[in-house]
């Protein structure tokens, strides 16, 4: 059995990160955070009592904090911090702050020069990733897109030209209208469906969009959507054109112009600099 060992936290603001699904992804330092803090914010005290009573964490000062939390409960917490308390914040699953309605509070603490600590952790966002089989250097995290068609349209506009992964959180009744919506604006992208991460049905689905679209599987739990960056085909193509062209010139003349009078043609004609040019021919000439 894990021992927490009993220390004296400093006051401050401690932005704890919780499981996800499985009560074991949790680090030592979250637990000790959580046993040793003077107080803890969450947004369900229901769900944050289940985690405290898995690892025999004795009762603990909770409160509430959710989008509909008045000013007036932040407020009392900060005064907590700034009297000495220390103060953990966690949502019900995984990294507060992230689609999460915490913020608030760490603006606030920010704005009252009070100690900020993360205590980092379990993150849906990561764990999809990883696991998605879906290979870039870069991503673009979203969350959860409007309720309403026209407004969720005009957001999945926003990103469709992005050369990154592009990560959704979704409800699972909503799956298939989503899926849906970014077909018809995304086209037919690689796409990857998780749900239920780190739980028991945890499932990776993966396909293309136009494969989801008429989904019929039932999908329930919590749902992370991965989908593959915009293609700039055109882009690539002129560019591999271009490419080829500034090669049969460089060719052809290299031996009739100076190098410096041969960079400053092709960035005439190519509206690139002359340095670019010149680095080109220098390397061609050794």
């Amino acid at each position: 059995m894990l021992t927490i060992d009993n220390i004296l936290l400093p006051s401050g603001l401690y932005i704890v990160s919780t499981p996800i699904g499985n009560l074991k992804d949790i680090t030592v330092r979250a637990l000790s955070v959580l046993k040793n803090c003077d107080l803890i914010a969450c947004e369900d005290t229901r769900v944050t009592r289940k985690l405290l009573s898995s690892y025999k964490i004795k009762s603990k000062n909770l409160v509430s904090l959710h989008e509909h939390s008045p000013q007036q409960k932040l407020i009392f917490l900060i005064d907590k911090i700034k009297k000495g308390k220390s103060i953990a914040l966690v949502s019900d699953a995984g990294t507060p702050i992230i689609s999460d309605p915490g913020i608030q509070l760490v603006i606030l603490a920010i704005n009252n020069n009070i100690k900020i600590t993360p205590i980092p952790g379990p993150s849906a966002i990561t764990a999809s990733l990883v696991g998605s089989g879906l290979a870039h250097n870069n991503f673009f995290f979203i969350g959860f897109l409007p309720n309403k068609k026209k407004q969720r349209i005009n957001t999945l506009n926003k990103y469709k030209k992005i050369d990154s992964l592009l990560i959704f959180y979704e409800n699972a009744k909503r799956i298939k209208e989503t899926i849906n919506d970014m077909f018809s604006i995304f086209g037919n992208r690689k796409c990857v469906i998780a749900r239920e991460l780190t739980k028991y049905y945890e499932t990776f689905y993966r396909g293309d969009l136009k494969k989801f679209k008429n989904i019929k599987e039932n999908l329930k739990g919590e749902i992370t959507i991965i989908i593959s960056p915009c293609e700039n085909r055109k882009n690539k193509e002129k560019s591999d054109i271009e490419e080829d062209e500034v090669k049969k010139i460089i060719s052809f003349t290299k031996k009739k112009l100076s190098t410096k009078n041969l960079s400053e043609l092709l960035s005439i004609i190519y509206k690139k600099p002359k340095k670019f040019f010149y680095t080109k021919l220098i390397k061609t000439i050794r």
